[in-house]
């Protein structure tokens, strides 16, 4: 099973402060133990760099950011951000007469499909159900309790 992992999802792995730490390290945890493939858009890793450096109260420096998103990227394996997927990102908002800053989330979810995911990752579940048009990637919230058994 391939499972694509949203910014948002990536972000509250990494922070241990975060509300939603818990929920999200686990299945970061789980991609690491090859219970399922886990990717990321190469757009993912970005985003996941400029949130941690900003985050209010817990920014962490450029440096660290860089050294957490390249060990984020030995376990989940990020996508190649072809001119196919940039290609495929627009054509989703266009033919879904989005605007603006949708296209970002439009290249995470052409990434998932080129990279044929079966889950995609989010704790933004509208911003991405909005795009889908097929049954898959199936958009699942980590659960909570994050005790819920993870997929094999």
């Amino acid at each position: 099973m391939i499972v694509f992992f949203d910014t948002s999802v990536l972000v509250a792995a990494v922070i241990e402060s975060h509300p939603f730490h818990a929920r999200a390290i686990c299945w970061v945890e789980a991609a690491t133990q090859g219970r399922f493939e886990g990717r990321v858009a190469w757009h993912g890793i970005a985003e996941t760099w400029a949130v941690l450096t900003r985050l209010p109260g817990s920014a962490v420096s450029a440096a660290t950011a860089e050294r957490l998103v390249n060990r984020l990227a030995e376990e989940i394996r990020p996508v190649a951000m072809s001119a196919k997927v940039y290609t495929a990102a627009l054509r989703l908002c266009s033919d879904r007469g989005l605007r603006s800053g949708a296209i970002f989330d439009a290249l995470h979810w052409a990434a998932a499909d080129e990279a044929n995911a079966d889950l995609f990752l989010t704790f933004n579940p509208d911003d991405f159900v909005r795009l889908g048009s097929g049954a898959k990637p199936k958009v699942m919230v980590p659960p909570d309790p994050p005790s819920v058994r993870l997929p094999r």
